[in-house]
């Protein structure tokens, strides 16, 4: 039979699919959704929190970052600068302690490849700046943290060379990928499956880190 954390990492794949096919209805964003978004991130945090642990540190700082990402999730459920800042803060949280549990096994020179992500990175960050208007100083501070995600996944990849290191460098990936699709929307203006794009990549991301605490775990 399906252990409990599986169980509870395909509730949050249908969760996921349902969530992005209510928001994607012409008439409108189904109520569904408000629910399902949220629901998606703690399914995932719910996988983590019930495996059997054999790396407590690791995946006790995963949870509480998934659990502010979900905070991040219901502020983003709203318009507005405020709302958006408040997202923002709930994930640049998050995302410091994501960059915490990757360096718990020390750290390490990343290697050469992480050069072409970051410049990618940088790249359409400078051409986003001029759109930012007021929020250019959070905006830096934010796409710094995704950088150090980036670059702390990779030195866990490096010191570690199992799956689980590779798994953390995945998910740092596309939570770059998910956050750029994100401000793109934000402070370029809507774009057609914009929130499919944005969704489908942020649960893989935080799916890939949560498998990434999974595999130092005995779930099978």
């Amino acid at each position: 039979m399906p252990t409990v954390p599986t169980l509870f990492l395909i509730a949050a794949a249908v969760s996921a699919m349902f969530a992005i096919l209510s928001e994607e209805r012409r008439a409108g964003r189904h109520v569904a959704f408000y629910l399902l978004k949220p629901v998606t991130t703690l399914l995932v945090l719910g996988a983590v929190a019930s495996a059997d642990s054999a790396d407590p540190a690791y995946r006790n700082w995963i949870c509480v970052a998934l659990l502010l990402s979900t905070c991040g999730d219901i502020a983003l459920l709203r318009a507005g600068n405020v709302a958006f800042m408040a997202g923002l803060g709930s994930f640049l949280v998050a995302h410091g302690l994501f960059v915490w549990a990757f360096l718990l096994d020390g750290l390490s020179t990343p290697p050469p490849w992480c050069a072409l992500p970051i410049v990618c990175g940088v790249a359409f960050f400078v051409w986003l700046l001029p759109r930012t208007g007021e929020l250019k100083i959070p905006v830096i501070v934010y796409a710094a943290a995704l950088v150090a995600m980036t670059l702390a996944a990779a030195a866990r990849s490096d010191v570690r060379g199992d799956a689980s290191g590779w798994l953390a460098v995945a998910g740092a990936l596309l939570f770059l990928l998910s956050d750029s699709a994100l401000a793109v929307r934000q402070f370029n203006g809507p774009y057609r499956r914009a929130q499919a794009l944005i969704l489908s990549t942020y649960w893989l991301a935080v799916g890939l880190i949560a498998a990434s605490s999974l595999g130092t775990l005995r779930i099978a």
